[in-house]
């Protein structure tokens, strides 16, 4: 777990604590600490990429989405499956969408088979900032 959400479930503890003795700062830092709450839970990153794919007039940032989803979006229980990274977060959850889009999941396939390829045939290209270097293989 990491700080953030440590310290909003402290702070959420705390002015529960207090009971109706909480003044209107409290009550708002409390709102406050609950969303933050909720924005990193894997339910809410779903729902708020499902509602900018199903847009009826998307910004760049929805129109954007619908590109990496492609022509369907993927349900809860696949994208939970394709979640990887470490924190949920928005970048996580983008992420997820891309690898269950087919046309990016062919995409890398190709690439894996054209460098694998490139290894059977004996030459791999290794680039570096100071020069290209070719390295032969020993069969």
């Amino acid at each position: 777990m990491n700080k953030q959400v440590q310290k909003a479930k402290e702070t959420i503890k705390s002015i529960k604590a207090k009971g109706s003795d909480a003044t209107a700062y409290d009550l708002q830092r409390l709102a406050n600490a609950q969303l933050k709450l909720e924005q990193k839970s894997i339910n809410y990153v779903y729902g708020q990429l499902k509602r900018a794919y199903n847009s009826e007039k998307p910004s760049d940032f929805e129109s954007t989405i619908q590109q990496v989803a492609g022509s369907k979006f993927p349900s809860l229980s696949a994208f939970k499956k394709a979640y990887s990274a470490k924190y949920v977060s928005m970048w996580g959850g983008i992420g997820a969408i891309r690898k269950l889009n087919p046309k990016f999941q062919r995409a890398d396939k190709v690439k894996r088979q054209n460098k694998a390829q490139a290894k059977a045939v004996g030459s791999v290209v290794n680039t570096t900032t100071k020069a290209v270097k070719v390295r032969k293989v020993k069969a």
